[in-house]
């Protein structure tokens, strides 16, 4: 285990039949300082169009500390610490989410209805979802 307690990092998007998804694979890469391999699943939407979500995952204790720490240096932590309780679910999973055309503009706002989403699964013994929110105050504090 890494020493933050983190069990693995999603990142995820889609990508809309007018979107080009190199694009948009690029719009996720901007989160990471190492090669990274990209998940794409297709689907279609309501009307017949094809949406094809892109996901990213950690499991590696290297990777997953190289995606913390770059992480960090990006996002506003202090918004994160002020809202942190209502991002962290009963299983110990952190969400945050931003919006893809900020992040484009390299903006990485915090933005809860944003299009992308960054998934985090702490693991503390035992199981506790009041610990994962230290554990998360502790992260973003440093």
């Amino acid at each position: 285990m890494n020493p933050f307690g983190i069990a693995w990092v999603q990142l995820e998007t889609f990508s809309h039949a007018t979107e080009d998804i190199e694009k948009v694979k690029f719009l996720l890469s901007k989160f990471f300082s190492f090669d990274i391999i990209f998940m794409e699943n297709k689907t279609y939407g309501h009307f017949g169009n094809e949406i094809i979500m892109v996901k990213v995952e950690l499991t590696k204790n290297k990777e997953i500390k190289y995606f913390i720490s770059n992480f960090l240096s990006i996002v506003n932590k202090d918004y994160i610490l002020e809202t942190i309780e209502k991002r962290v679910d009963e299983e110990g999973v952190l969400f945050i989410r931003m919006n893809k055309e900020r992040v484009y503009e390299d903006d990485f706002t915090i933005d809860d209805n944003g299009d992308i989403l960054l998934s985090m699964k702490f693991v503390t013994y035992p199981k506790s979802r009041e610990r994962v929110i230290e554990n998360g105050k502790f992260l973003f504090r440093n």
